[in-house]
């Protein structure tokens, strides 16, 4: 009875979040993000789906712990968005690689480290939007994780990975699960939090 309703609603406050968008661009080597991820502390991970025949570079130097992570060894340049929504604002890291093809998408909860954000973004170099490159910008999320990511070395490597986060505010919680309902990705927070 009110399914017609609540889809109309779910559509304009789609359609409102999408035209109040902002977005810059920023040139970014995987090293650099892999050295500014570990002081972010709690973000949402979404890696996107992506094509199992796309060839994939990994940078020299740096390997990562797990293959959850190999989508952000493949980035070239950032998507820098925000909005606001009827839960409130929201800010997110699209990480593109070198055909313009979002990889992964990061987002700001309130148990981040702003300033590290702030400071991850002012590590890129801005990009006019004409010298983009045109890839999907449909690409979907294949899951939603909470991370706090960390580096180490190994054998003369620099290494990057990432745990899961357990210690997270019940805001950064609700706001994590909000986002996935939004981008229709499954969703469980770990026993514990």
């Amino acid at each position: 009875m009110f399914a017609p309703w609540v889809q109309r609603l779910r559509e304009l406050r789609l359609n409102a979040a999408v035209s109040a968008m902002s977005r810059r661009y920023l040139r970014m080597t995987p090293v650099s993000l892999a050295e500014g991820l570990p002081s972010l502390g709690n973000v949402l991970y979404m890696p996107m789906r992506f094509d199992i025949s796309t060839s994939w570079e990994m940078p020299r130097g740096l390997l990562v712990e797990s293959i959850r992570l190999a989508p952000l060894m493949q980035v070239r340049s950032l998507r820098v968005a925000s909005t606001i929504t009827v839960e409130g604002p929201r800010e997110w890291i699209e990480c593109v690689d070198r055909d313009g093809r979002a990889c992964a998408r990061l987002h700001l909860l309130p148990d981040t480290d702003y300033l590290a954000w702030d400071a991850l973004l002012a590590g890129g170099e801005p990009m006019p939007i004409a010298k983009l490159p045109s890839g999907s910008p449909d690409a979907r999320p294949a899951s939603a994780q909470l991370l706090r990511f960390h580096t180490h070395r190994l054998a003369g490597l620099d290494v990057l990975g990432g745990e899961i986060a357990t210690q997270v505010s019940s805001m950064s919680r609700h706001l994590a699960a909000c986002i996935a309902r939004t981008e229709a990705v499954p969703w469980r927070f770990p026993a514990g939090g």
